[in-house]
């Protein structure tokens, strides 16, 4: 492939392998050196240090498919469209309104990460999860996420732990919209819901996060329908971030 005047061909043909993974999911070293129309220990040199700087990572032993950097970097991606600005006063008034913390969360291709939380301060014992933590195959939002994998916004990489959940409860929160977990080690709960973008892509969850005894359980408890709701506002106001009712 030509080569456009005043491109670096470095960065010209890592943009190319960019564009074809896309396209395909995965590539390998025969297209990857037929898309740039090189030499096989070429497009094996190219392949090799964009997994190196985590670009690219396995899949297989043949096939590369996108790699962390770049889950990073449409996790910031997705906080500059405004889903963090727009989510934090909604999160505001679930919390006041159901008197529990309250987390959004995105996917880093592996796991839900914790990217704002609004804290309840209104009970004596109240839970409290710092912004950047990771969450484990037991979170109510790792069941969101694994049960509208196909509707992401986000690639689910190999490897990733799989949630530990039936497929009636994944098939319960396809229904419903909603996910409960109760930890009865530890005595904290969440319930979760997905957020979705204007194209219906799922690009984080919302959760309300508390002490279980306190969580209600039920799967159209008033706190899963202030969730829902808030969902449903995040959702409208990234569509048209004027609307603020």
């Amino acid at each position: 492939m030509e080569i456009a005047s005043g491109d670096l061909q470095v960065v010209a043909r890592v943009v190319q392998l960019l564009r074809l993974l896309a396209a395909n999911e995965t590539i390998d070293l025969v297209s990857a050196a037929e898309h740039l129309g090189v030499g096989k220990s070429t497009a094996h040199r190219y392949l090799a240090s964009m997994e190196n700087h985590g670009l690219l990572q396995r899949r297989d032993r043949n096939h590369y498919e996108f790699g962390v950097l770049l889950a990073e970097l449409g996790t910031m991606a997705l906080s500059r469209l405004g889903v963090l600005d727009l989510a934090g006063p909604v999160m505001e008034e679930i919390s006041v309104a159901v008197r529990h913390t309250v987390v959004l969360s995105v996917w880093n291709g592996h796991a839900p990460v914790v990217a704002q939380v609004r804290e309840d301060r209104s009970r004596t014992a109240h839970v409290s999860i710092p912004v950047g933590s990771l969450l484990g195959p037991d979170a109510a939002q790792t069941l969101v996420f694994w049960a509208f994998r196909d509707q992401s916004f986000y690639r689910f990489r190999a490897g990733a732990p799989a949630v530990n959940a039936t497929d009636a409860e994944l098939a319960d929160a396809v229904r419903t919209g909603v996910a409960v977990r109760m930890s009865r080690e530890n005595g904290v709960g969440a319930v979760a819901t997905p957020v979705r973008d204007p194209a219906g892509q799922i690009v984080a969850t919302l959760a309300v996060v508390g002490i279980a005894q306190f969580l209600p359980e039920e799967l159209d408890s008033p706190v899963a329908r202030a969730l829902l709701a808030g969902a449903e506002t995040i959702a409208r106001r990234m569509a048209n971030p004027l609307d603020a009712s």
